[in-house]
Parts: structure tokens; C-alpha cells; sequence
């Protein structure tokens, strides 16, 4: 009987956990801006400076930081003085990132309750930059980084 009842647990756990990696494609059409997200994702804010979307478990905020694309220094001096100035608590080291139409950096941490990634990604021919925040609440980081690296350009 108990060995039903642990099989029937770590499958309904396992049911949970792949419906909860259930991503889409979503896109920030103002910016051509495309990035994996979770499928029940509700649009919050959908405007020239930013775009906010979340579920009850995660929120993503990305915004278009004005003027000409930051270069690498900038991206790690801009992610500290955030880190700073947001509390962030128990963060990562600034880790690099690349991607197909991006360079950049994020940081981890704790915002409060809740598991943070903060990024700011320069497109490769250094037109712009954008911001983006990743706040999970009962999901680890891992989803934010997968969220993260999947962002390019349509």
C-alpha cells in the first residue's frame, strides 16, 4: 500500500513539475523581441518602454533603456549599482551572458521572499539595450535562466 501511495506522489509531483515548465513563445512586438515564458502568462503592460507579464508564480519586466547600447563595463557597473539599490540579498557573482542576437550579464539573488535574475542585454550591432527583471516565487532560478537565454530578436 505504501509503495501505490509514493509511486502515486512522485508521479503527481512529476505532473507538476513539467506543467509548470510549460513554455511558449512570447513577444514584445514594439521591439521585435521574442523569449520563452510560461503558457498562462497574463499581459500586465504592453507599451514602447516596457513589458510586464506574469503568473502567479513568476513576473517579467523588460524595458528599453534609451540612447545607444551599453557596452560590456557599463552592463556590470549598471547590474552592481541595481543590485544596490533594489537590496538584492544573497546574490550570485555577474555572469556573462551570449546569445544569437544579445550580449550581456545577470546577476541572482533575493528580493525580499522571492528569487530574483536581473540582465541587461545589448543587441550585437550595439543599437540598444534592454532591462529585464525575472521574479520567481515558488520557482527556482533555473526557470529565469531558461527564460533569459532564450531571448532574440524576430
Amino acid at each position: 500500500m505504501n509503495k501505490i501511495f509514493s509511486t502515486f506522489i512522485i508521479l503527481l509531483l512529476s505532473v507538476i513539475s513539467v506543467s509548470a515548465k510549460n513554455l511558449k513563445p512570447t513577444s514584445w512586438e514594439s521591439y521585435g523581441v521574442t523569449f520563452l515564458a510560461p503558457a498562462d502568462i497574463i499581459i500586465e503592460d504592453d507599451s514602447e518602454e516596457s513589458l510586464t507579464i506574469s503568473n502567479s508564480d513568476i513576473s517579467i519586466n523588460i524595458q528599453l533603456l534609451y540612447g545607444d547600447g551599453l557596452k560590456e563595463k557599463e552592463l556590470i557597473d549598471d547590474l552592481k549599482h541595481i543590485t544596490q539599490e533594489d537590496n538584492l540579498k544573497q546574490t550570485s557573482e555577474i555572469s556573462p551572458i551570449e546569445l544569437i542576437h544579445f550580449f550581456g550579464a545577470y546577476i541572482t539573488g533575493t528580493c525580499e521572499t522571492d528569487q530574483c535574475l536581473y540582465s541587461y542585454l545589448t543587441t550585437k550591432d550595439n543599437a540598444c539595450s534592454f532591462y529585464i527583471s525575472i521574479i520567481c516565487g515558488k520557482s527556482d532560478l533555473s526557470l529565469a535562466k531558461e527564460i533569459l537565454r532564450s531571448f532574440k530578436l524576430e
